[in-house]
C-alpha cells in the first residue's frame, strides 16, 4: 500500500509540474511592452493635419517644412520630387505667393505600425477667399521622429481634369 501511495504522490507530483511547465510556456509576456494604439495614433495623425491646415492659413513655409522629417520626400503634382525640409519648404514658400492658403485634408484610413503610418485621404486646396484651387487625393507617410509623428512621404495628385 505505501508503494502505490508513492507512486500515486510521484504522480501528482509530475502532473502538477507538467502543468506548472505548460503554463508558464503559455504566459504572455507583454506587460513591459507598450501596445501600439491605432486609434489613439489616428487622432494624433488628424491634430497634425489641422496644424498642416492651420500653418498654411497663416502662411508660415517655415512651420509646414517642420511638419515633415529632415528626410522627407514631397510629391506633388507637375513638379519634381522636393528632398529635405529646406527643399519642401521653398515649395510651400511658391504655393503662398500663388496664392493658395486654404487645405481641407480628410483622412479616408490610417494603418500602420508605431513606426510607420501610412494615410489614405482626400485634399481640398483653395485660396483665402475660398476659391478652390485643386482637389484629388493622397498618401501620407508618418514617421515617428522624437516621439512626435512627422510627414516622411507626402503624395497626392488632382482629381480634376487637365486644363
Amino acid at each position: 500500500m505505501k508503494n502505490k501511495f508513492n507512486t500515486l504522490n510521484q504522480l501528482i507530483l509530475f502532473a502538477s509540474i507538467l502543468t506548472f511547465v505548460a503554463t508558464s510556456c503559455n504566459v504572455s509576456h507583454t506587460e513591459n511592452k507598450v501596445v501600439f494604439d491605432l486609434a489613439k495614433a489616428k487622432m494624433e495623425i488628424q491634430a497634425e493635419n489641422q496644424n498642416f491646415g492651420n500653418l498654411l492659413s497663416k502662411g508660415d513655409s517655415v512651420g509646414l517644412a517642420n511638419c515633415y522629417t529632415a528626410d522627407a520626400k514631397f510629391m506633388g503634382p507637375n513638379g519634381p520630387a522636393a528632398v529635405g525640409t529646406q527643399n519642401i519648404q521653398a515649395v510651400f514658400a511658391s504655393y503662398i505667393k500663388a496664392g493658395v492658403t486654404k487645405v481641407d485634408l480628410n483622412a479616408i484610413d490610417v494603418w500602420g505600425t508605431d513606426e510607420l503610418l501610412t494615410e489614405e485621404g482626400e485634399v481640398t486646396v483653395a485660396t483665402k477667399d475660398g476659391t478652390p484651387v485643386d482637389k484629388g487625393k493622397y498618401i501620407v507617410v508618418w514617421k515617428k521622429e522624437e516621439g512626435k509623428w512627422k510627414i516622411f512621404r507626402d503624395l497626392f495628385n488632382s482629381d480634376l481634369p487637365v486644363p
